[in-house]
């Protein structure tokens, strides 16, 4: 029987567009302009920069070479080396975790736009069934200024006065517990949300990559256009000046933590994850993959920041009314999406309508990224049961995980795996992946390979980045985190030991797959060690790329798998 054909992206927008959504997620929104704020605005865009041309392009080229030319996602891929196999289950396993990850931000996203078409907005008023007699709203400098000092996330204490947008987010939207050792139980207002937001994944996927290259044209788009529709508006308001100016003039005294910024451009650009792989492999063989690197990169940065103008301009305006700094009202993830954005937001006429297009931004930002990621899941388990998308297959893999979501849900699991899977895991693979192309397969094969790819041969500077420079500075970053590691911290709650471990454990079970697989590669070989890394296999031309493709028919469906899977003893 003959095996179907493998799906292709439609037109070069569809890939160009996925690889853009499946990016700019939202550390772009939430992350990036708090790490300007703290280290000197605009200053901070030079270190960012340098690690992009350094660490972030030639690795996005890597991966999305790899992936075109295998016709494989990040789990097949590394046929190339049998003995890090183990890589791609690696990147499967942070994909998974990442998957929870988003959908719990996804559920709260929804959770907040269904209540942003009342009237008055529920986070506005201390007569809601939540609130506490702690509950305080004399004017917005108290409330904001309470905001500031108490950094809106601390475990609730009701001995102190607390903003009613801080009350919502606490106590109805998390119903938050007493700390990591209380999980507490289903919350099943956000099961709904989690629900829907897994219908909406299930529509974007059900016909596989088909479905996905459709659905990108108005989820990678329509972040810009909401994002534009507030900065113009934001910048119309009394004091947005000034939070533009706080953000884009730079302070090199406060230039910090160049960690900081590698933490950054791996949430901003999502290397390691094993998206790259996957959406590469549905392109076309020949297709430039260097030019789309490029363009991914410069629109990444780019989006970033011009996204913080959006959030510097309302940030300003809180300022006016508050007659706090700037930097006194900046804060990163949650807090600034779910807490300080409301709140400024409520102080414009019509909020509803501009509470209604934040949120769209951010379901938008975020549901993209989830998609590719999922879809780089469906591909895995796939390829490894050689079957091919249907409706029933995605909605089972949907539904699997969905269940997951709400059992493990809760923000104090969230913040331990926003602290430690793109801290250490995805540092160490990517390490890995540097030191197999650069050492093991070879940067001279390699460049054998992306000259049949590509017709020609890509600069060298690459061979010298990929063996050298990049990795070390991602080695030089990993051992800076693991020697300056401390206990995760939500607010001005310290997370008990317990958590410590359950952190490690995370990171760990990720990359076990890595040392296991090439235990289990070495011990099965029956040949030499050049046979387990892969060293002895055929050399690619043009000539042997035919050859192997018609031979090898039981992998037609996968187009070019034969030409990286070819038998090393032919």
């Amino acid at each position: 029987m003959e095996t179907p054909k493998r799906m292709q992206w439609k037109g070069k927008c569809d890939f160009i567009l996925s690889l853009i959504g499946y990016g700019v997620g939202l550390g772009n929104i939430w992350r990036f302009p708090y790490l300007c704020a703290k280290n000197g605005g605009a200053v901070f865009l030079i270190p960012y920069a340098v690690f992009m041309v350094l660490v972030a392009f030639p690795l996005t080229f890597l991966e999305l070479s790899l992936g075109q030319y295998s016709g494989k996602s990040a789990f097949g891929v590394w046929d190339i080396c049998p003995a890090v196999r183990g890589i791609g289950l690696a990147m499967t396993g942070i994909s998974v975790i990442c998957c929870l990850y988003y959908n719990t931000i996804l559920a709260w996203i929804l959770y907040y736009l269904f209540n942003s078409f009342k009237s008055p907005l529920p986070w506005v008023g201390c007569d809601n069934w939540w609130n506490t007699d702690a509950c305080f709203i004399q004017d917005i400098s108290a409330s904001t200024l309470h905001i500031m000092m108490n950094n809106t996330v601390d475990p609730y204490n009701t001995t102190k006065n607390h903003a009613p947008t801080e009350e919502f987010w606490n106590l109805n939207v998390l119903r938050i517990s007493s700390g990591f050792e209380d999980i507490g139980s289903i919350q099943w207002h956000l099961v709904l949300a989690l629900a829907l937001a897994w219908l909406f994944i299930y529509i974007c996927l059900f016909k596989g990559v088909e479905s996905v290259g459709k659905v990108v044209y108005v989820t990678a788009t329509m972040p810009y256009i909401l994002i534009t529709i507030i900065l113009i508006r934001a910048l119309t308001l009394p004091g947005a000046i000034d939070g533009v100016y706080f953000y884009i003039i730079p302070d090199f005294s406060k230039l910090g933590e160049l960690q900081a910024t590698m933490m950054q451009m791996f949430f901003s650009v999502g290397m390691g994850w094993g998206g790259f792989h996957t959406m590469a492999s549905y392109n076309k063989f020949n297709n430039n993959i260097l030019r789309d690197s490029i363009i991914y990169c410069v629109v990444g940065e780019g989006t970033s920041f011009y996204a913080g103008f959006a959030v510097f301009s309302i940030l300003g305006h809180l300022s006016y009314l508050t007659n706090l700094h700037v930097s006194d009202l900046v804060r990163t993830g949650p807090g600034l999406a779910f807490i300080a954005y409301p709140e400024a937001l409520a102080t414009l006429p019509v909020p509803q309508l501009w509470t209604v297009l934040f949120f769209l931004m951010l379901l938008t930002t975020a549901l993209d990224s989830m998609v590719i990621m999922i879809c780089y899941l469906l591909f895995v388990i796939l390829f490894c049961i050689c079957y091919f998308v249907n409706k029933y297959f995605v909605f089972v893999i949907c539904k699997s995980i969905f269940c997951i979501c709400y059992i493990v849900g809760g923000i104090y699991v969230f913040q331990v795996v926003d602290w430690y899977v793109a801290a250490v895991t995805a540092f160490l693979v990517t390490i890995i992946e540097c030191i197999v192309i650069g050492w093991i397969y070879g940067t001279e094969r390699f460049y054998d390979d992306l000259e049949v790819m590509l017709g020609n041969r890509p600069s060298r500077i690459f061979k010298i980045l990929w063996k050298f420079i990049t990795p070390a500075i991602l080695v030089t970053v990993l051992l800076t985190t693991l020697t300056q590691y401390t206990l995760p911290t939500y607010g001005d709650y310290q997370y008990p030991v317990s958590a410590g471990i359950l952190g490690w454990f995370i990171a760990l079970i990720t990359a076990l797959p890595i040392p296991i697989w090439m235990m289990k590669a070495i011990i099965e070989s029956k040949g030499s060690l050049k046979e387990v890394s892969g060293k002895n296999k055929p050399p690619i031309t043009p000539d042997t790329l035919v050859v192997c493709f018609l031979i090898d028919g039981t992998m037609a469906g996968f187009r070019r798998s034969a030409v990286l899977c070819c038998p090393l003893d032919p």
